[in-house]
């Protein structure tokens, strides 16, 4: 019977299990998470090597669909590992026995935000050789980071709106740390730059003291020439620009004088 039990539990019935209880609600990229861990024994005493969590995120890619000679591409939606850890050492637990542990890590700076199709989530799970690794899953709401909020809400002061989040694979010279980029699009809905803006896209790449924000600038295609730049390909500008602690002042002032130098 005792064999007969190891034998199930090394495929998943009658083996431990893993749950994550997170005592945040909301969750800031560079902050920490924190939560609880508990591992219940299962029917059979089982050694388990360690307690490994890790974040990972969706973005969207396309891959093109061969058929003939016709071509196609389709939308499909890859995961990102963001983090992968071990937050304890190999340890022995009893049929029934009930062992606890604290999480605490912090969130990666890179982690997107929850916002359009993009899902994030904690992973933790444990590392049981020859045997189904029981895990648990939790989704976590990110917010954006107070520097990048900061661009945001100097964005809406200029009379542009978020219409469009979106992660998809980033550029190779991008150097990012994750294999994608999280875009956001603002449109202008009052102001200034209503008539002479089709909109920005906002690209975040962190550095040790904030980011580097990488904007697109589309023009508004009016009138013959705003046409003409559209065929051309000229209609679109890609500046960038820092953004820390120490020039959140200047924020609106610097997208205003970009935006403006460009349209």
């Amino acid at each position: 019977m005792s064999f007969f039990n190891k034998m199930l539990s090394k495929m998943g019935v009658g083996s431990a299990t893993v749950e994550t209880e997170l005592f945040n609600d909301i969750f800031i990229p560079g902050e920490p998470i924190k939560g609880k861990v508990t591992i219940r024994g299962g029917s059979v005493e089982q050694s388990i090597d360690s307690i490994y969590f890790k974040v990972k995120s969706t973005y969207e890619d396309e891959i093109e669909i061969k058929s003939g000679e016709d071509e196609d591409e389709i939308n499909i939606t890859r995961t990102a590992l963001i983090l992968d850890d071990k937050v304890s050492e190999p340890f022995v637990i009893n049929p029934d026995q009930v062992i606890k542990f604290d999480l605490d890590f912090k969130l990666p700076i890179f982690t997107p935000v929850t916002a359009g199709k993009t899902k994030t989530w904690v992973e933790t799970g444990l590392d049981i050789k020859m045997a189904v690794d029981p895990t648990d899953k939790d989704y976590i709401n990110v917010k954006p980071h107070p520097l990048m909020q900061s661009v945001f809400n100097s964005a809406m002061e200029l009379g542009l709106q978020m219409y469009k989040v979106v992660c998809e694979p980033a550029p190779r010279n991008m150097n990012m740390m994750v294999p994608f980029v999280q875009e956001f699009a603002l449109k202008p809905v009052r102001g200034d730059f209503k008539r002479r803006l089709e909109e920005i896209e906002l690209i975040f790449r962190p550095m040790s003291n904030g980011f580097m924000v990488f904007m697109e600038i589309d023009l508004n295609a009016r009138g013959l020439s705003g046409r003409f730049a559209k065929m051309m390909g000229t209609d679109e500008k890609m500046v960038r620009f820092p953004v820390n602690y120490d020039n959140l002042n200047t924020i609106r002032m610097t997208l205003n004088d970009l935006i403006d130098k460009h349209c």
